[in-house]
C-alpha cells in the first residue's frame, strides 16, 4: 500500500462562508470537493479536512434561529377555526437560538479535523473478477487508515435534559455540510469521504442493533435501494466480526465522525463485548471520532471510570441555559412575536416567569405550552367565550395538557438545584419587578440580537411578498446580517437588500437618502419612511 497524495486548488471565498451551497449541503449523494485553505498549516494538503466547512460564525447571526412566516391577521380573521387551528401548527417548524449551540459549532469542527489529522489515505491494485464478461477488471482500492500507536481522537458529549434542543441542534449543525463528499485525485479516481453519519439509539437496544445501524446510516448516505451494508453487517456470526465490519466501513469511506442519539437507551451490560470500551475500540484502531448525544444519566452511565470520562472529550452541558432567567425572558420575549389571539398580548415579565416555571425551562416544553395557549384560545373564541391571556391562564393550559409530567419536571430541578448547587435559580425566582419590562440589552446576547432583527425583517418583506417564504427570507436576511459586520445598516436597509436578494438583484452599497416618493414594491414605503 501507497499513501495517496495530490495537489488541488483551492476556493476562493468570503470570510465566514461556506464553499458549499444550501442545496450541495442538504444533497443526497455525492458533492465534489471543495477545498479552502486552513488557517492551521498542519492541516495544509489534508484534503479531507480542507474539503470540511468551517465552523460558522455566529457573532452577528445564528443559523439555529428558524422562524416560521409572520401571522397576518386580515386573512386570519377570515378563516375557519380548524383553519387557524391550522396556523398554529407551523410552531412545531419553530426553532430559536440556544446558548450551547456556538460551543457546539466549533468544537465539532475540531473534533472532526482532530480525527482526519490522525489518518491518511492509502491505495493499492487488486484485481475484480466480472463473472458476466469472465474476465478481471484492473482496479484501484482505497482506504483511510490511522496509525495503531497513535492516540486515538476524542469526541464530544452533548448532554442535557430531554426536551433541551440537543437532538434539533445535532440537526443544524450538520444541515453546514455535505454528507457526501467526492474528492478527485486523478481522473477517473473517485475517493469518497463520508464526513458524519447519526445513529438515532433504539430503546433498550444492544450492540448487535447498534452496529447493524451504523451500517443502515452508510446505505442511507450512500443512497443504497437495498440494504447492502446493514445486511453486511447483521450476517457477521458475533460482536467481535461485526465490530471489524464497521471498522472496515469506516476506513472504506473515510467517515469522519459518527454521532449515537440518545446514547441512554442503549443497554450497557456488564460483559466485555457490550460495554463503552467495546465502541472505543473502534475509535482506537480507526481513529473515527465519537460523539454521543443524551439525558445527565448517560455520563454516569458511560463515563464512570476515569479514562472514559477523559476519552469521552469535550463536555457540552446542553440545559445550562433552563437555569437562566434572563436568558429565557429573551426566549419568551421573541416567541410572542408570533401569536394568534384576537388581541395582541403583551410580553411581560410575569409572564415569561409564569412559563418559566410551567415549563422549567426546556424549550421543547415552553413551545408545547405556548401551542396550547393558542388552540385552546382559539377554540374558547369560536363558542362564544371570553378568554384572557395572562398567568392564570398559562398554568390552566398547563394542567390540563401536561399534568403528567409535573412531577418529572419537578424532579428534575431539584435534582438540577442539589448537582449544581446553583443559587442563581432561587435568586432568580425573585425576578424583575416592572411587569411591562422588555429587554433593552437584547443586543447584549448575539444571537437573540440577530433573532429580533430576522423577525422583524420577515414579517416586513413577506407581508409585501407573500410569494417569499420565511425560511427564504430568514436565510438572505442572514446573509445581509453577517456582511453588515459593523452593525452600520437598520432595519429597513436590512430588509431591503435582502429583498435584492430574494429578487437576485446585486446588493447595492448604502446611498444617500432619496427625497423622491418611493415606489409602491419599496420596503421604505410599507416602513412609511
Amino acid at each position: 500500500m501507497k499513501i495517496c497524495r495530490w495537489k488541488y486548488e483551492y476556493q476562493d471565498i468570503e470570510d465566514n462562508q461556506n464553499q458549499y451551497t444550501i442545496e450541495e449541503c442538504k444533497r443526497n449523494g455525492f458533492v465534489d470537493a471543495k477545498y479552502i485553505k486552513s488557517t492551521n498549516r498542519k492541516f495544509n494538503g489534508n484534503p479531507f479536512i480542507e474539503a470540511l466547512p468551517r465552523p460558522r460564525n455566529m457573532k452577528h447571526s445564528s443559523p439555529y434561529f428558524r422562524p416560521i412566516a409572520p401571522v397576518d391577521y386580515l386573512k386570519f380573521k377570515d378563516l375557519t377555526t380548524e383553519e387557524k387551528k391550522e396556523e398554529v401548527l407551523y410552531l412545531k417548524e419553530f426553532r430559536l437560538p440556544l446558548s450551547f449551540q456556538k460551543e457546539l459549532e466549533f468544537v465539532n469542527y475540531d473534533v472532526m479535523t482532530n480525527s482526519y489529522s490522525l489518518r491518511n489515505i492509502y491505495y493499492w491494485s487488486s484485481y475484480v473478477f466480472n463473472e458476466t464478461i469472465e474476465q478481471k477488471n484492473f482496479e484501484l482500492q482505497t482506504k483511510l487508515k490511522g496509525q495503531v500507536a497513535d492516540s486515538a481522537p476524542s469526541g464530544f458529549s452533548l448532554l442535557g435534559e430531554s426536551g433541551c434542543g440537543k437532538s434539533t441542534a445535532i440537526k443544524e449543525l450538520f444541515n453546514n455540510m455535505p454528507q457526501l463528499i467526492a474528492h478527485h485525485p486523478k481522473e477517473g479516481m473517485v475517493i469518497p469521504q463520508i464526513t458524519y453519519i447519526v445513529v438515532p439509539c433504539a430503546p433498550n437496544s444492544n450492540f448487535r442493533l447498534l452496529y447493524t445501524q451504523i451500517g443502515e446510516a452508510i446505505d442511507f448516505v450512500l443512497g443504497n435501494a437495498e440494504p447492502c451494508y446493514e445486511r453486511l453487517i447483521s450476517k457477521q456470526r458475533n460482536l467481535g466480526d461485526m465490530q471489524m465490519k464497521v471498522c472496515e466501513l469506516i476506513e472504506k469511506f473515510s467517515i469522519g465522525t459518527i454521532v449515537l442519539d440518545e446514547i441512554q437507551l442503549v443497554n450497557f451490560k456488564s460483559n466485555r463485548e457490550n460495554t463503552y470500551e467495546a465502541l472505543l475500540s473502534i475509535v482506537n484502531k480507526t481513529k473515527v471520532a465519537l460523539s454521543v448525544v443524551g439525558t445527565e444519566d448517560a455520563y454516569n452511565l458511560l463515563f464512570s471510570k476515569l479514562r472514559n470520562a477523559r476519552r469521552s472529550g469535550e463536555y457540552i452541558n446542553a440545559s445550562a441555559y433552563t437555569q437562566n432567567k434572563a436568558y429565557f425572558s429573551k426566549l419568551t420575549w421573541i416567541l410572542f412575536k408570533w401569536q394568534w389571539f384576537d388581541e395582541p398580548v403583551r410580553w411581560t415579565q410575569e409572564l415569561s416567569d409564569t412559563l418559566l416555571e410551567c415549563s422549567k425551562g426546556l424549550i421543547n416544553q415552553l413551545i408545547w405550552i405556548y401551542k396550547w395557549m393558542n388552540l385552546e384560545y382559539i377554540e374558547a373564541k369560536a363558542n362564544g367565550q371570553n378568554v384572557v391571556v395572562d398567568c392564570d391562564y398559562i398554568r390552566k393550559i398547563n394542567d390540563k395538557h401536561f399534568r403528567h409530567m409535573k412531577s418529572q419536571l419537578d424532579l428534575m430541578v431539584q435534582q438540577q438545584i442539589e448537582q449544581h448547587e446553583d443559587q442563581k435559580i432561587i435568586d432568580a425566582a425573585k425576578g424583575i419587578s416592572n411587569q411591562n419590562y422588555e429587554p433593552e440589552d437584547i443586543s447584549s446576547l448575539d444571537p437573540m440580537h440577530e433573532a429580533k432583527i430576522t423577525a422583524e425583517v420577515i414579517e416586513m418583506v413577506h407581508r409585501m411578498f407573500p410569494q417569499f417564504d420565511s425560511d427564504s427570507i430568514g436565510d438572505a436576511t442572514k446573509q445581509v446580517i453577517e456582511r453588515d459586520q459593523d452593525h452600520k445598516l437598520r432595519t429597513y436597509e436590512i430588509a431591503q437588500q435582502t429583498l435584492d436578494i430574494l429578487q437576485h438583484k446585486p446588493v447595492k452599497k448604502k446611498r444617500r437618502t432619496s427625497k423622491k416618493k418611493p415606489t409602491s414594491k419599496d420596503i421604505t414605503a410599507y416602513l412609511n419612511l
